[in-house]
């Protein structure tokens, strides 16, 4: 299957020094389903579906993309970052056969350095009139079993966790815990945000951060670092709202290490509801600024 390279879907955000704000960071188009608790999966950006039914193709990345969110796995068909899994995706139909047509889902899943980590099928037989409709439940129903069918290579199992060590007299001198030398990071107040985003958000701002190998804790005061972050809607045209989005590193003293600004225009109410896979495409947007204050800010001795 031909890979086709992707582009990254928004610029890097920017640091306060620079003072210029992160140009386009919100998708114009309401997110599909619900950010869910994600924990100890991998973010899946899922390219354009080739093959027939063509109308099929067309819709399945989204219908994919919502299933997998369902099952806590953030994915998406719209964008993509340096650290999301590509999944690449192909249809076939067999020859119709007593009014019935079978439709097979062959994917390919690679991780973020371009590695293959396996293939997947999802195979479903209907009536050649269904196919050739093209609705959204035959794409749905097709994105339920490949869904099915993923999870299992993009969720962490206990058959992944590493071997304990042996007990070997060379084992009593054992070195600490790398986690003891990694950075404590807090998500702190999330202010202003409309709708779901303050809980949206914070889901999706630690879910950035841990992949980053960093220990996300939940008492700011046991934290390294503590993330905050600050949102602010103003009116802009009539069927627009303005949104400034302000994330701030500090210590936990209070100390202020810097601060990433987004800003874009966006359709009236659009986050008055829940904030979807959107709170996820901010979070990703803000972190690799948010990893150069949190880089900044570690203790020595931290990593």
């Amino acid at each position: 299957m031909t890979r086709p390279g992707h582009a990254m879907a928004f610029a890097a955000a920017t640091l306060t020094a620079a003072c210029q704000p992160l140009p386009h960071p919100f998708e114009d188009d309401r997110p599909p389903a619900a950010l869910l608790k994600i924990e100890n999966t991998a973010s899946v950006s899922i390219a354009p579906i080739e093959g027939n039914p063509i109308g099929i193709a067309g819709k399945l990345g989204a219908a994919v993309a919502a299933a997998l969110l369902k099952k806590d796995i953030p994915a998406s068909e719209k964008t993509t970052s340096l650290g999301s899994y590509p999944l690449y995706g192909r249809l076939a139909q067999s020859k119709p056969r007593d009014g019935n047509t079978k439709v097979t889902a062959l994917w390919r899943l690679y991780d973020s350095r371009g590695r293959e980590v396996g293939e997947q099928k999802a195979e479903l037989e209907a009536k050649t009139s269904e196919w050739e409709a093209a609705g959204d439940k035959m794409a749905e129903r097709l994105a339920g079993l490949s869904a099915e069918a993923l999870t299992p290579m993009l969720q962490d199992g206990a058959s992944s966790k590493p071997p304990p060590a042996e007990n070997t007299a060379s084992s009593t001198a054992a070195s600490p815990p790398a986690d003891d030398r990694r950075l404590l990071v807090a998500v702190g107040k999330i202010t202003g945000a409309p709708g779901d985003g303050s809980k949206s958000l914070a889901a999706a701002v630690a879910a950035v951060l841990k992949r980053q190998e960093l220990r996300i804790v939940g008492d700011a005061a046991k934290a390294d670092l503590v993330v905050e972050c600050e949102v602010t809607l103003t009116p802009a045209k009539s069927d627009k709202q303005h949104v400034k989005i302000a994330w701030r590193v500090r210590r936990a003293d209070g100390a202020e290490i810097g601060k990433v600004d987004m800003e874009n225009d966006v359709p009236k109410g659009l986050l008055d509801g829940p904030w979807g896979d959107l709170a996820y495409t901010v979070a990703l947007a803000a972190g690799e600024g948010l990893m150069q204050l949190v880089a900044r800010g570690a203790p020595e001795g931290k990593t």
